[in-house]
């Protein structure tokens, strides 16, 4: 018996359209788009928090 056979579906989320309860080449749904930030945005909110905690540390 493969790993797909035994698996419990409902506790399964499908990486297309992100419910639970079938398998990615099972689905019928559309795509999500799901948001993330870009690397340079994640940098770049790294940088400013840096900074923040020099600015509250000179005080």
């Amino acid at each position: 018996m493969s790993l797909c056979n035994r698996a419990n579906k409902q506790h399964v989320r499908c990486q297309k359209c992100l419910e639970f309860g079938h398998w990615t080449y099972e689905c019928t749904g559309k795509r999500k788009y799901l948001h993330r930030p870009s690397r340079t945005a994640q940098l770049a909110k790294i940088l400013k928090e840096k900074e923040k905690r020099l600015l509250l540390q000179q005080r």
